[in-house]
């Protein structure tokens, strides 16, 4: 098993997860000043400040910490409604999470065992909805079918409009309720877990979290902003972007359409209108339960995303505690490059940014830190030390989302080219599998990505 090793460190940081280790708000203890900054960027009009809120203010206004004029760009996008009612149903009531002596991100048997009840309980839910809505549609097929006449075939042109008006309201209104069950049976098994794993989500401190996970209940997408000047799409092409949506979108209906005809082609005459009418059943409900299961596991990853991303912090910087000008900004490209390597700005690629400039401040002005190039040219010029500093950090963005795509694995092994150190990759990828599953992970394997 992995486990991080305790490592003293010079540094002021306080290690907020050692002294309450199964809530999340620890990790964001003494955090109240960047976020308050956040929520300044909201204002209508600029306020004298100090330190790191005064720059963020000029940065998002004007050069002058008395102007008096409106916001008038760079401001925070209000979320989405879904995302927001989300938020709100998940904050919503009396909380008592599971308490523990390990990290949120390290999950113990008793912790498995829960996680593992809320999701077969979620993933059982969300097959029979599918399985209901398709005998629905299929009874509501049956149902139109009857203004055709006894003769489908010879029906004219306006029996066909009639038809398909009436099972198309039918049709509507049983997808209607099934996703509407579905978010709301998605946000309660979210909330469900949270709470087996230790997350206080009525906490302001994990407001971000919360709408996070309200993000993953209910499939919406993560913001495409700009944020910490990382733009994910910075190398994505938007026919790619375009395709893979639609192809997501379209999935159930493709396999329907494709297993109706394998039936249809299999059974030969015997394939009745009838019996066509019910092929979706099956379809629906494994397609629900498959969603549901990634849906629960990518709640999961999120949840023990900010404890991670601290933990592992703390073991690679015990060994700078005053990391130079240069390390630093390789170490914010190193993230950003991550991020655009996948095209999404995970919410643990967002916890790890907010951490690292919590602990060393932001980044020098004019770095483009999104700049992939700039980043593996950049490493040629650091230390030994500082190389593998970078390249850990690497890992750690690597890994935190949960998955490594093969753009990723590209930009590690050109990362660790540009380092002149020997690749780790199969090495990373049992990091990711121990973070998913919830293993701890060990200082010194942490370590061995780069040495």
């Amino acid at each position: 098993m992995l486990e991080l090793e305790p490592q003293a460190t010079s540094h002021a940081h306080t290690n907020a997860v050692t002294s309450h280790p199964k809530r999340i708000s620890a990790v964001y203890a003494g955090r109240a000043p960047l976020q308050s900054a956040f929520l300044q960027s909201r204002w209508d009009y600029c306020q004298p400040a100090h330190g790191m809120i005064a720059q963020q203010l000029t940065e998002s206004r004007c050069t002058s910490s008395s102007c008096a004029h409106p916001m008038s760009k760079r401001q925070k996008p209000e979320r989405p409604l879904l995302e927001r009612l989300g938020g709100r149903y998940l904050g919503a009531g009396k909380f008592s999470p599971a308490a523990a002596e390990d990290p949120i991100h390290v999950l113990n048997p008793v912790e498995r065992a829960g996680l593992l009840r809320v999701t077969r309980g979620a993933v059982l839910r969300a097959a029979l909805a599918g399985a209901i809505n398709a005998a629905a549609t299929g009874l509501g097929a049956l149902f139109a079918a009857h203004v055709l006449g006894h003769e489908p075939e010879h029906a004219t042109w306006q029996q066909h409009v009639s038809y398909w008006g009436l099972f198309g309201v039918l049709a509507l209104i049983a997808a209607v309720l099934e996703i509407a069950y579905l978010y709301w049976d998605g946000l309660r098994a979210v909330r469900a877990l949270s709470l087996v794993a230790g997350l206080q989500l009525d906490s302001t401190e994990n407001l971000d979290v919360r709408y996070a996970l309200a993000r993953a209940a209910l499939e919406l997408p993560n913001p495409p902003d700009v944020t910490f000047g990382v733009n994910p799409h910075r190398e994505a092409s938007r026919f790619t972007l375009a395709t893979a949506s639609l192809v997501y979108k379209l999935k159930v209906s493709v396999t329907n359409f494709v297993f109706k005809a394998f039936v249809e082609r299999a059974i030969g005459r015997l394939a009745t209108r009838s019996v066509l009418a019910f092929t979706a059943i099956p379809i629906n409900a494994a397609w629900n339960a498959l969603v549901c299961w990634f849906v629960l596991r990518e709640a999961r990853i999120r949840v023990m995303g900010p404890s991670a991303a601290s933990e592992m912090l703390d073991v690679i910087f015990a060994g700078e505690p005053a990391p130079s000008p240069a390390l630093l900004t390789a170490v914010h490209r190193a993230l950003g490059a991550a991020v655009v390597r996948t095209s999404e700005l995970h919410p643990n690629h967002l916890s790890l940014m907010r951490e690292l400039r919590q602990r060393f401040g932001e980044p020098l002005a004019g770095v483009e830190v999104d700049d992939t190039r700039a980043f593996l040219q950049s490493l040629a010029q650091l230390t030994l030390a500082e190389r593998r500093t970078a390249l850990r950090v690497l890992t750690v963005a690597a890994i935190l989302d949960g998955r490594l795509v093969k753009r990723e694995r590209r930009l590690l092994l050109e990362a660790y080219e540009a380092a002149s150190i020997t690749p780790a990759l199969d090495h990373v990828e049992l990091l990711r599998k121990a973070f998913v599953s919830g293993d701890p992970i060990l200082g010194h394997e942490l370590l061995a990505s780069a040495s």
